[in-house]
């Protein structure tokens, strides 16, 4: 069916609950919770100001304050900060302007 009006809400009378669960307004949807089974979209930004996410249909994770588990795998990139891991290997070149600890210990 097709309605032409400027807002549209729907609600739930007979919960006794007025407030929209489902509202269209101009060329916005507005829902409270949303279950997807599958989401197809060019762009995912969070809210908030600035947003706390976005992700880019090429791919790019933009993430502020990200907890990240699991496997990483990159083939470029750069880290800033502190960094601690118990063990890991490094090919190539490594450029540091201080070592702390034993870093000439050798074993057979």
């Amino acid at each position: 069916f097709l309605v032409a009006a400027d807002r549209i809400a729907y609600i739930n009378p007979a919960n006794g609950n007025e407030t929209p669960g489902f509202v269209m307004q101009g060329d916005q949807i507005i829902m409270n919770e949303a279950f997807l089974k599958y989401l197809s979209a060019p762009t995912i930004t969070s809210g908030g100001n600035p947003p706390a996410f976005s992700l880019t249909p090429d791919g790019k994770l933009t993430a502020k304050n990200a907890d990240i588990s699991g496997h990483i795998n990159a083939v470029s990139g750069s880290f800033t900060g502190e960094i601690n891991a118990t063990s890991g290997k490094f090919s190539g070149v490594i450029e540091a302007r201080e070592f702390v600890g034993d870093i000439c210990g050798s074993k057979v």
